[in-house]
């Protein structure tokens, strides 16, 4: 049995060891040591990583009874070096022992209990048993929990047996047989618990709520602790910073000034469209037919501006078919409309088109169009469109 290193003294990141069995399964190759400063992925934890000898450790779990540490090669038996990743191990620790903190205070505080813990590679989540929490009391609990780390409150370990554990004033029952191990904030919390965990709630540093929502199980709250909480900070000042010269207000205006910004925005927009309008109006009113068809290429422009434009030339000129190709690359796109004093069914004369080049054409009697064609051919479609015109004329 692989002696846990990681239970007697979490600070140890760096071992000597031996590879005392290997083999593969359905997760890979895999490991066994005499002993391991490797936690094991469970409770919520994520694996360690780090490397034996050579070899980069990309999984540890606790299986039948051993600890497998999972490696790309298989490795041989014998005497090796073995390290963690210690800013992962840390940074796994200061997470786990903030939602210790955090799941403590939101009981002992205000009666929301905790029924899951994640821990994510960029969020932390515990859903707590109420179907709403609100942001007085989420800043409540972050500003309690924030106080006890401020406190420095020592964390201890201990091993009892099971029936020992029931008698303690757990948070929860513990889910294991046999010796249970207790994590112990002073005068604040003790759980059965068997990750890694700082040593004093100073190494926490601060603990940042970032959100809640409704989840299956209650409210799933989203937080962040230590190094995380300070990163997210920094994340958050970068933008603030490139915000207040973007939008030339101070921090505590961005809110209007961003308000202000998009209104102004959304009203430019608005003037463009109508413009936009009496542009495509003017440019249907300057269209001359030859005879009754009017044939035009177009390129650089929105398709669903081509498309109003050929909707009112047909408007302005009732006795008139509309053929527009439109250039998209080395593709174009074909629209076809007819005036209301005509014949004919534009879908099938378009369909008829584009049956060759396998094109996609849609519409309906009046309107019609297609794409999936190359511009290569595009007189060829006009020249089609000019015969099956005059074919039901």
């Amino acid at each position: 049995m692989t002696e846990k290193i990681f239970h007697q003294d979490v600070s140890v990141h760096t071992i000597e060891a031996e590879v005392i069995a290997t083999g593969t399964d359905e997760k890979g190759h895999y490991a066994v040591l005499d002993r391991s400063c490797f936690y094991p992925a469970g409770g919520g934890q994520p694996a360690d990583t780090g490397t034996i000898g050579e070899a980069e450790v990309l999984d540890v779990q606790e299986i039948e009874g051993e600890i497998r540490h999972y490696t790309l090669q298989l490795l041989e038996n014998g005497k090796v070096p073995a390290a963690i990743d210690w800013q992962r191990r840390f940074d796994h620790m200061q997470q786990h022992t903030g939602q210790h903190l955090l799941s403590a205070v939101s009981e002992n505080d205000f009666g929301m209990v905790t029924t899951s813990f994640h821990l994510g590679t960029e969020r932390v989540t515990i859903d707590l048993d109420i179907p709403d929490i609100t942001p007085v009391q989420l800043k409540a609990i972050e500003r309690r929990v924030n106080e006890l780390i401020y406190r420095q409150l020592p964390i201890h370990t201990n091993w009892v047996s099971r029936e020992e554990a029931l008698e303690l004033p757990l948070r929860k029952p513990p889910a294991v047989e046999g010796k249970v191990r207790l994590v112990e904030i002073v005068g604040i919390d003790l759980n059965a618990c068997g990750g890694t965990h700082l040593r004093n709630t100073a190494e926490l540093g601060l603990i940042k709520i970032l959100q809640s929502h409704k989840s299956k199980s209650g409210t799933r709250v989203y937080f962040l602790c230590g190094h995380r909480a300070m990163n997210h900070f920094d994340l958050l000042q970068t933008v603030t910073d490139q915000l207040t010269r973007t939008l030339n207000a101070p921090a505590a205006e961005l809110q209007n000034a961003a308000a202000a910004a998009l209104a102004d925005r959304k009203e430019k927009e608005k003037q463009l469209k109508k413009l936009t309008v009496q542009l495509i109006e003017q440019e249907a009113d300057s269209l001359l037919p030859e005879g009754n068809l009017i044939i035009k290429e177009i390129s650089g422009r929105p398709f669903k501006d081509v498309q109003q434009l050929a909707r009112l030339a047909v408007k302005k000129h009732p006795s008139v078919y509309v053929l527009f190709t439109v250039s998209e690359g080395a593709n174009i796109r074909l629209v076809c409309a007819k005036g209301k004093n005509t014949s004919g069914d534009m879908k099938e004369v378009l369909g008829k088109m584009v049956e060759k080049a396998e094109g996609n054409a849609g519409g309906n009697e009046e309107f019609a169009q297609a794409g999936g064609l190359l511009a290569v051919d595009v007189d060829s479609y006009k020249t089609a469109f000019e015969r099956l015109i005059k074919d039901i004329t």
